[in-house]
């Protein structure tokens, strides 16, 4: 079935139609409205009113305790920070959060959103087009700019980040000094082309320096294109990434060429940080421990390990997601990492960097392909002939990363093959013979560094 989402009000009023007595919670979840969705299936809203939050924890722990106000209303916790059945005389209803966008969504005034989305050129030039005004900019100057009508969400996002990047790395009396190239596009100055170049990076580009604008000075670039030829033509010959880097660091002290990556900014003020690697700031990255187990229900679409990193004396909370993509009936997963009061994720954790770790996941994805499911996980694992120390390890519940349910619960099909190849990754992490290598390599493909990285500012 298809889900559609009522925004804010247009969700409440769907639900007082039916259920008057939902005005005791409107009075306290209207300072919140515009973050809350009403889920309903082909129209239908279920006995069960579903109320969907895309917050972060902190804010997911605000609304319920503005819910706790409600007097007489009683809680039933299903998922811990996720999910709670909360009854109120005759009505009872389910208040949860979970990642990922929403589609079919409809606004406070029911009407229905636009399904099509900014390409990643377009996003980045909404950006490009403000720090070139210097200015910010009305909407209808940035529509008509980039020609794509972006939603509110995103004006709000371009507005945050021109002001995060003027108070943090240039003013915006400077901006005119400047030019700003998308790296993701070919014809931006040769020298750039130069400085990207596969064939003298000892990896992708965006795990060397995953800048999506650069901020090149005018007065230098002529400079700049000399210099950087010298440069290709050596560092092609040498393969010396250190020589790349250390030119990368000089011009950016000098502020002649600035890299800046980008993310959708959420929060009411973007984020703004210089993403620097060297020997000590690597040997300083160090898994540190669970930060509280994930309750994974077998019916779950995806599971995390939320953990802690310690970065010199820094502790930094982060989760790995990983979850099937792709088309409806795949179980084909993959990874992504984030700061855990982040709703943006900083990147995908590599596929090559998962298998070479987790050796055999994607033979093991094959198999359960053409597994004869027995209506439930535990069942189908008992008759099968998969990994023999996976399926005692889930049997005897040796889990210690995440809690799990929903075994023995009559599932779908696809239902039990999904749960019994996400149950195997979260076996990979739990045995696995050094937690440190694996936890740190993850990190660092999510956050796109390695010990190759070069200097560039990060705008989230």
């Amino acid at each position: 079935m298809a889900k559609q989402y009522y925004q804010g009000d247009y969700g409440f009023k769907t639900i007082l139609k039916r259920y008057p007595i939902f005005k005791s919670f409107v009075n306290v979840l209207s300072k919140d409205k515009s973050n809350l969705y009403l889920e309903l299936d082909d129209a239908v809203m279920g006995n069960t009113p579903k109320i969907k939050t895309i917050t972060d924890v902190k804010g997911y722990d605000s609304i319920l305790n503005l819910l706790t106000k409600v007097k007489g209303a009683k809680f039933k916790e299903k998922s811990k920070g996720n999910e709670y059945d909360i009854s109120l005389g005759n009505l009872t209803w389910r208040f949860y959060r979970s990642g990922g966008r929403l589609q079919n969504v409809f606004d406070e005034q029911g009407n229905a959103k636009t399904a099509s989305k900014p390409k990643t050129e377009q996003q980045e030039d909404g950006v490009r087009y403000l720090l070139e005004s210097g200015k910010l900019q009305s909407k209808e100057n940035i529509n008509k700019a980039i020609g794509f009508n972006f939603d509110k969400d995103w004006h709000d996002s371009f507005e945050r980040t021109f002001n995060g990047i003027s108070s943090n790395i240039m003013k915006s009396t400077e901006m005119k000094s400047y030019n700003f190239y998308r790296d993701s596009n070919p014809s931006k100055p040769k020298f750039l082309n130069q400085l990207t170049d596969a064939r003298i990076l000892p990896d992708s580009k965006d795990n060397w320096n995953p800048s999506d604008i650069w901020a090149v000075k005018r007065s230098s670039e002529n400079k700049l294109t000399s210099e950087v030829n010298k440069l290709f033509n050596t560092v092609l010959k040498t393969k010396d990434i250190e020589k790349l880097n250390d030119f990368i660091f000089k011009k950016f002290q000098s502020k002649e060429i600035i890299g800046i990556s980008l993310k959708q900014v959420t929060t009411p003020k973007a984020t703004v940080k210089k993403i620097q690697t060297d020997a000590k700031f690597m040997n300083s990255i160090r898994f540190d421990g669970i930060l509280k187990k994930f309750e994974f229900n077998a019916s779950n679409s995806y599971f995390d390990i939320l953990f802690k990193m310690k970065v010199f004396k820094e502790t930094v909370e982060y989760r790995f997601r990983f979850r099937p993509r792709g088309a409806s009936g795949q179980i084909k997963t993959f990874g992504e990492g984030q700061s855990i009061e982040q709703k943006t994720f900083d990147g995908a954790v590599s596929s090559d960097v998962v298998i070479s770790e987790f050796t055999d996941v994607r033979a093991f994805e094959n198999n359960v392909l053409k597994l004869k499911t027995k209506g439930n996980v535990l069942s189908t694992l008992k008759t099968s002939n998969l990994n023999k120390d996976f399926v005692d390890f889930v049997i005897d519940d040796k889990f210690k990363f995440v809690k799990v349910s929903e075994l023995q619960d009559k599932l779908s099909d696809y239902e039990i093959k999904r749960a019994v190849v996400l149950l195997y990754y979260i076996y990979n992490f739990e045995t696995a013979n050094n937690k440190q290598r694996v936890f740190k390599r993850f990190y660092l493909a999510a956050k796109k560094m390695n010990e190759f990285s070069s200097i560039h500012y990060k705008v989230f």
